[in-house]
């Protein structure tokens, strides 16, 4: 399931939560995704940046160089981001490369001292 499901699944209007959001992830253990469509790895605890998709830059991980996340999708990977009006999401240990929420997918999200239905549940 790609994190933007997750998202609109367990939080709905996800976006309005930012901030109970972040806090929710950063309390929790690194969570590893994989970064569609290349099906790259990715290890961290994810944090989501109160800016449009379609207004903000990312750090092209190979050259360092700064490029709309919407260009450095397309160019990259040919993929054409469909939910550019959404946040994007970075991740603790390299926060200046953002990702769509709809190309992070969820691992296996493995145990915690406390059970948690779901390790990014917010109960309200």
């Amino acid at each position: 399931m790609s994190l933007r499901d997750h998202l609109r699944l367990y939080h709905g209007s996800w976006m309005l939560k930012t901030d109970e959001l972040n806090d929710l992830f950063y309390s929790r253990p690194p969570v590893t995704f994989t970064v569609y469509p290349e099906e790259e790895e990715v290890t961290g605890r994810p944090g989501i940046l109160e800016e449009y998709i379609w207004n903000v830059r990312t750090k092209d991980p190979e050259t360092g160089e700064m490029i709309r996340l919407t260009e450095y999708f397309r160019v990259k990977f040919g993929y054409k981001i469909k939910h550019n009006d959404e946040f994007p999401i970075f991740l603790d240990d390299n926060t200046s490369v953002l990702y769509p929420p709809e190309v992070l997918y969820v691992h296996d999200i493995g145990p915690h001292e406390h059970e948690f239905p779901n390790p990014f549940t917010v109960v309200v």
